[in-house]
């Protein structure tokens, strides 16, 4: 259950940051990622991740 737990979200999350970066590049959003002002959302995303783990891991 956990592998596909990781799974799922992991295909989510590429399928978003492909969908954001495809309608970037046809000008459809205004996004240019930066990493001095984005970082705060690798932090989220970790956040995430460990949420998922520690939910799909009760015992």
């Amino acid at each position: 259950m956990r592998r596909t737990a990781k799974r799922i979200f992991w295909g989510l999350f590429w399928a978003s940051v492909g969908t954001v970066l495809l309608l970037a590049n046809y000008g459809a959003i205004d996004y240019r990622f930066s990493l001095v002002r984005d970082w705060p959302a690798v932090l989220v995303l970790l956040g995430i991740t460990k949420l998922i783990d520690s939910l799909t891991n009760q015992r």
